[in-house]
Formats: structure tokens, sequence, C-alpha cells
């Protein structure tokens, strides 16, 4: 889900410099798990539309195989977006971390959301950051911790030193709504920004000091007033929204620094002056 970035990895973004007030120009346009809206989530379809669509960043699910193998998955479970039940029938509940990567590169993570889209892959992270790498479109990853996962921030702080020439200058930053793993991973990859996924966040913020760089938030609630709040405790603001282009002008005009939507295109319309 966000606008972003830098790295150790030397992924730097200017705009993450200190808070201040976004005109819509510079809001960033955030592809949540790709743009969803128009391929299957966490699929390097997904990512490649949004990109054709003037995202500034993807925003891309991260889970750990039974390998030890980072793919891209919001569920636990490769039930919903693949076709695991009818290649593995006798394995409920189908949990991706009792699945190698060899296992799971056998699925169909297309075929669920469009016949156009049959044959699509559930795609590993270094893919992603490959396809990324080669234009201006940056990566924002969720870590998920599920049961089975107990070293993944580790395996993900490796994988982007290792890749950390495809993201000099380019935009990288990673949010979970585990903030206590998130202060764990800024002592592997202290140059990474992160942001912290939840509304509770503006009250945790003593907390948060000296770590964290901004908070990713759903639309609900959010007030300019809000906005303010936290850009006075020296932290950015992302909003997870939906396509309305209504909602979406009365974000930008609340000073938001990204807002993160399935429908990237509809936010770089609205930030470039469309209607």
């Amino acid at each position: 889900m966000y606008r972003l970035l830098g790295a150790v990895i030397t992924a730097t973004m200017a705009s993450l410099a200190g808070p201040a007030w976004a005109a819509p120009e510079d809001v960033e346009v955030i592809a949540h798990r790709g743009g969803s809206a128009y391929a299957p989530e966490n699929t390097l379809a997904a990512c490649a539309l949004a990109r054709a669509q003037q995202a500034d960043m993807c925003e891309f699910d991260v889970q750990q195989t039974k390998d030890r193998r980072l793919v891209l998955m919001h569920d636990e479970t490769l039930a919903r977006t693949t076709n695991v039940e009818q290649v593995f029938p006798g394995r409920s509940p189908w949990r991706i971390s009792d699945f190698t990567l060899a296992e799971i590169r056998r699925l169909d993570a297309g075929s669920w959301f469009s016949a156009r889209h049959r044959g699509e892959r559930v795609p590993t992270l270094r893919e992603a950051i490959d396809l990324l790498s080669g234009g201006g479109t940056g990566l924002l990853l969720e870590i998920k911790h599920p049961p089975g996962s107990p070293d993944i921030d580790r395996q993900v702080a490796a994988e982007l030193q290792e890749t950390r020439d495809q993201w000099r200058g380019k935009p990288l930053a990673v949010h979970s709504f585990d903030w206590r793993a998130m202060r764990v991973l800024h002592g592997m990859v202290p140059d990474v920004p992160i942001l912290v996924l939840g509304k509770s966040a503006v009250e945790q913020l003593p907390n948060l000091a000296g770590y964290v760089k901004g908070v990713t938030l759903p639309q609900r609630g959010v007030s300019a007033g809000y906005v303010r709040e936290l850009h006075g405790k020296g932290m950015r603001v992302y909003v997870i929204a939906g396509g309305r282009k209504p909602v979406i002008r009365r974000l930008m005009s609340y000073g938001v620094d990204g807002i993160m939507t399935k429908r990237p295109d509809r936010v770089a319309s609205v930030k470039w002056g469309g209607h």
C-alpha cells in the first residue's frame, strides 16, 4: 500500500527528508497490491500495469515459503488467489509456509481473476525487484508475520541488501502491522525507510520516534487536523483509499503524502489535473 523512500539499498526519496504539507502534484501514487483492480493482485501483471498507469510505487505483500523463499501473497493461505485446492487437494488449509517455492510455482495465480490472466504465477520478491528496477516505479513492501515465518524480516533485509544496486536512487520502503518487527528490521537495514500500519499509530508516536518515518492509515477517520498532527510530530502520512475521485481530491486537500489504491490511474488523473 504507498509513496516513500530510500535504502541501504541506497534507494532514497527526497520527499522523506521531512514532513511537510504535500501539494497535489507531490502526492505519491501507490498501487495497492499492484494495479489490483485491473489485474490479479500481487503478480507481475499487476505490477506492470501499475507502472503503465503512472504509479510512483507498487505495494506488495511478502510471505515466506516452507523452504524460506520470499513470495508475493496477501493471505496466509494460497486458496483464494490460486488453484492450489485442485493441484494439491489433500493439503488443506494450504498455508504458504507449508509449501516449497517449487510447489507454488506450479499454481495458477491468475485464472481466479480473469481468463485473460490464466497462467500468471506467484512471483518471488526478487522477480518484482527485477521488474521494477528497469523504470521509475518504486516498491513498498508489507511484511507478513504468520506462524511459520520466524526469520522473514532477516530474509527481507538480506534480499534488499543484495539488490541495493538496483534501487540506487529509487523509492523503496517497508511497512507492517508488527511494529516490533519493524524496529528489528530497522536495526538490520537502517537506511530503508520504515512505516507502520494502523490508525492508533498517532498515540504510539513517542515509542516510534527514531526509526519510523511515517504511517499508513485507512481513509476512514482521516482529517486535515489529523494529518497536521502527524506532520507536526515528524511523520509522513499515507492513506489507503478506494478509487472514488471525490475522496481522492479530499485526501489531497488534507495534505497527505501518498494515496494507496487498487486504481492508481484514478489518483494519477486527479494528481495531474484530470476529472
